[in-house]
Order: structure tokens, then C-alpha cells, then sequence
């Protein structure tokens, strides 16, 4: 997309924002408290109060419906497909696929008792991006020629991990809290331990550990000061997940440094971008750029997943979003005082009732 085009773009996206500020702004917290059916159109209310949750769930992915909807509804969804970045993965697989005969000479990312090692301690949820942000990230310092990569926010260290051992490129890890970062360097000796179980000795002393650093970064010069390795001359940088303006410090980098040769950032936490994050780009500085804290919060949330359990019917796991909104009715209801109180997770199962 050429740049005219793509200021066009964010420019009508903005005023599609505007439109809707109203719906963009609700919490589902706030459901019954601020009576959030009521603020639709009645166009609107009068298709969706019949409509089955599934044929909600399949309208929003795009499947056809029988449904006869309000052209207002029907264009904003043409507007919003027509505008959104395509979501779909374009990584086709993590694993690698190699052919193993008898003169194969196995290391850490090819071998079939280690292939489960480097994401074993890591959550369900996680594993999925995980893997395919490593593939993502191995192919493109492959195709850039650059195989030292340096990763902001890095935790317990599981995607350094699968870069260093199974892929064989030099990883840093850059995270504030010492405590994870201890146990990173834990996990890579554990990982190290088994290994040496099944590879040669020549093997396990081709290993590139991964490096593990300490630093709470705040400002983009820090990242001019940082005390690489000598083998980070050029480097790449990633991050999953970095919260809030740390995402767009990566970019900055990326820009001005010659040094940063690529750049694979998956940003979360919006709702904390501040002013020195959001909007980075001057053509959108002259627009109606405002987002509300509400709007950059429910950003960090995927809809895929939310219409698929509609489609699916996997209504156990969204009752709790209207449980939840029902008790704020009710805190609200005792004290105005108690609105947003925070609330402990609570475990919920089939059966749960409002009660339970």
C-alpha cells in the first residue's frame, strides 16, 4: 500500500471511530448499569433480540446469515472488513520437518526426544504464539542475514530459548524483573541437562546460550548503552507482547540504528500507550486521533476467539462476563462508590449459577 493510500486509510478509519465513539466506549462490566441494549439503534435492537448467539457469532466472522439486518449495521461491518489488516497467520508451521536417516547428525532443533523440550514449562495459552513467533523470527533473520536477535521484556525466557538452542541464532533477553530473569538462566540449564542426554559431546558445545539481561527500559537511549555480546554487532529486535510504549521505543530504534537489521514486534497493553507513544506518526497527529482507554483496552482483545465459542455455543465461557455485570448492578445498586471495585478471579464451571 503506497503512502497515499495508506494515510486514506487511517484517516477513514478515524472518522469510523468518531462514528461509533458511543459503542466503542462501553464496557461489558457496565452492561446492566448503564443500560448498554438501550443505547442501540431500534433498528438494531429489533434484529439481534430474537437472533440466536450463533447466528450473532457467524455474522461476525462474515458466514451468510438468514437474517434480514439494518443497512446501518451491514455497512459498518462492509466498512470495518474493508479497513481492517488481514489477521490471518501467514507462518504455515513451527515445526521443522527435517529428513532423518541413519547419517543424520542431530543437534537440539532436530532431534525427535527434544522436540517437546523448549516449550515445556511453558503455559497452554502461550505455546501456540510462541512457536509461531519463533518461526516468524528465525525466517526473517534468515532472509536478512542477521542471526543475533535481542528480545525486550523477555520474562522467564522461553522465546530466546527456542531461538538460541533449537534455532541457532544468538538471543538476548532484556527483562526488568531480576527474579525472571534468575529463572531463565534456571531453565536453560535444565534444558541444557537434558540435552546432554541424547546429543553428542560436539553437539551440546556448539549450543548458543542465550543471554539474559537486567534492565528497566524507559527511554531510547538506553538502548544506544546496552552491553551486547560481541556476537550482536547487527542484531534484530522482537518482542511479544511489549506493554505499552515500549512497542513504539522499538520502533524508534529500528529506524535511527543501522546497527538494528530487522524487527518482529507483536504489541499489547494499548490502553498504557501515552503520548510519547501514541500517535508516533505526524500525518496522524493533524487528525482526530483520541482513543479512550476504553477503545485501546478492548484493542488488546481478539474477537476471533469470542465468536467462535458463540458459533460453537460454548456459552460456560462467557457467563461470567454477564455475571460479572450483574454484580456490578449490584455493588453499584449498595454503594456508587464500589463501581469497577476490583473483584478476585473466580473459578467457574458449567453448572455455575449467579449464586454460585
Amino acid at each position: 500500500m503506497d503512502k497515499d493510500n495508506l494515510q486514506l486509510n487511517i484517516k477513514k478509519s478515524l472518522e469510523v471511530i468518531r462514528t461509533y465513539e458511543w459503542l466503542l466506549d462501553l464496557f461489558v462490566l457496565d452492561f446492566f448499569v448503564d443500560d448498554h441494549w438501550n443505547k442501540l439503534p431500534l433498528s438494531w435492537q429489533r434484529s439481534f433480540q430474537d437472533m440466536d448467539p450463533a447466528d450473532l457469532g457467524k455474522l461476525l466472522v462474515g458466514l451468510p446469515t438468514k437474517h434480514m439486518l439494518p443497512l446501518s449495521f451491514i455497512a459498518l461491518l462492509n466498512t470495518v472488513e474493508a479497513l481492517t489488516i488481514p489477521r490471518q497467520t501467514q507462518s504455515n508451521s513451527y515445526e521443522n520437518n527435517p529428513n532423518i536417516d541413519d547419517t543424520t547428525e542431530f543437534n537440539c532443533g532436530n532431534h525427535p526426544r527434544l522436540k517437546n523440550l523448549f516449550l515445556k514449562h511453558v503455559k497452554l495459552k502461550k505455546r501456540h504464539e510462541i512457536s509461531v513467533m519463533a518461526d516468524v523470527v528465525n525466517t526473517v533473520a534468515t532472509r536478512t542475514h542477521c542471526r543475533s536477535v535481542i528480545d525486550f521484556g523477555s520474562g522467564l525466557g522461553h522465546l530466546v530459548r527456542v531461538l538460541a538452542y533449537k534455532y541457532d541464532i544468538y538471543a538476548a533477553g532484556i527483562e526488568c524483573q531480576s527474579q525472571l530473569t534468575d529463572e531463565a538462566r534456571k531453565l536453560d540449564k535444565e534444558l541444557e541437562y537434558t540435552a546432554k542426554k541424547h546429543l553428542s559431546e560436539d553437539a551440546i558445545s556448539k549450543l548458543k546460550q542465550p543471554v539474559h539481561l537486567n534492565v528497566r527500559l524507559s527511554t531510547e537511549d538506553q538502548l544506544h548503552h546496552l552491553v551486547l555480546p560481541e556476537t550482536m554487532t547487527n542484531y534484530g529486535l522482537i518482542g511479544l507482547h511489549p506493554c505499552g510504549d515500549l512497542g513504539p521505543l522499538l520502533l524508534k530504534h529500528f529506524v535511527k540504528n543501522p546497527h538494528v537489521k530487522f524487527i518482529c514486534v507483536v504489541g499489547c497493553c494499548f490502553m498504557k500507550l501515552t503520548n510519547e507513544g501514541y500517535p508516533m506518526s505526524e500525518y496522524v497527529k493533524t487528525l482526530d486521533n483520541h482513543l479512550s482507554y476504553t477503545m485501546t483496552e478492548i484493542s488488546c482483545h481478539a474477537i476471533e476467539v469470542y465468536c467462535e465459542r458463540l458459533i460453537k455455543g460454548q456459552y460456560e465461557d462467557l457467563k461470567i462476563h454477564a455475571f460479572r455485570a450483574a454484580l456490578e448492578r449490584v455493588l453499584v445498586g449498595l454503594d456508587p462508590k464500589l463501581h469497577h471495585a476490583p473483584v478476585r478471579s473466580i473459578k467457574h464451571s458449567k453448572n455455575m449459577d449467579f449464586k454460585g
